[in-house]
């Protein structure tokens, strides 16, 4: 099992000195032998917001609309100078959000800069007033999500890339460089809906599943099989993600075997939901490295 933290660029480890919080979490995470640290995305939290939050019983959205979130590339960008190791990953860019062309060249970007560190995780989004407010298309999140990831494994793959399609269309460009990795950073697919769990069978290197328990992923992963076997995909290819909400890293502990019985290889953590300073979080980090036998 490898494991990531996400970077404390949300909330009130986001004020203050927030450059230290993120480039020492970041450092802290590579000494302790972290794989890879994370950050999300919202580019603004409507004040009012009647959109169902799929990852609580409640639908509620646990965050409040006050508190900072700095944009995660920005931030990917700052930490790939930080470090030399730990990869760089969303979780996840909320890709209609953005121009599928300057997205494809951001990522390449941090990619080249971090020496090919970057997993870019993604997803359609959710919340419709935020859509409203980029004057984006909610109704239309997913055809144009699909669109992006093609149009960026041409920007990325292709020697003369040009793209002829329903939202995005482009004439023979050059667009360099390109990234590291090849054939291209590897694109893990946020959600559990039917639609996103296609979208893992159809193109997605990797699955960053969202749960409170085993069960509950052990429940989705039953209609992800069902989802592959139809479409002929080894699942054996997919990189399993978990991402637990709701409990303590260290009473999460407990359930790590459970998820790596059904076959989860990588997990990551919100360790600054839980500390009220960076330090606090550190000691945090630093414990359950010790207890998964990272260090």
């Amino acid at each position: 099992m490898k494991y990531g933290a996400f970077l404390p660029h949300i909330g009130p480890l986001a004020r203050g000195d927030v450059m230290t919080n993120i480039r020492m979490t970041a450092q802290t995470a590579e000494a302790l032998g972290f794989d890879s640290v994370w950050a999300a995305d919202h580019v603004v939290i409507p004040r009012q917001i009647n959109s169902r939050y799929p990852y609580t019983a409640t639908g509620a959205f646990p965050m409040d609309p006050t508190e900072p979130l700095l944009e995660p590339l920005s931030v990917l960008s700052f930490v790939a100078a930080c470090t030399t190791k730990v990869r760089l990953g969303t979780a996840v860019l909320v890709l209609p959000h953005r121009n599928a062309v300057v997205t494809a060249k951001t990522v390449a970007t941090i990619d080249v800069l971090s020496q090919g560190r970057v997993i870019l995780g993604v997803g359609v989004g959710w919340m419709e007033e935020e859509f409203n407010a980029l004057n984006a298309s909610f109704a239309q999140r997913g055809p144009v999500s699909d669109e992006a990831v093609a149009v960026m494994k041409e920007l990325w793959t292709s020697e003369h890339p040009h793209f002829e399609g329903k939202f995005h269309r482009f004439p023979e460009v050059a667009c360099e460089p390109r990234p590291v990795q090849k054939p291209h950073p590897p694109i893990w697919i946020g959600g559990h809906t039917g639609p996103a769990l296609r979208r893992i069978v159809e193109y997605g290197d990797g699955w960053a599943a969202v749960v409170t328990s085993p069960q509950e992923f052990a429940q989705r992963l039953d209609k992800l099989k069902e989802k592959a076997a139809k479409a002929g995909r080894d699942l054996s290819t997919i990189t399993l993600c978990v991402s637990p909400r709701g409990k303590r890293p260290e009473a999460m502990i407990e359930d790590i075997p459970r998820y790596q019985e059904l076959g989860a290889s990588y997990l990551y953590l919100a360790f600054f939901n839980f500390a009220r300073s960076y330090s606090e979080m550190a000691n945090m980090m630093e414990q359950f490295a010790r207890d998964v036998k990272l260090i």
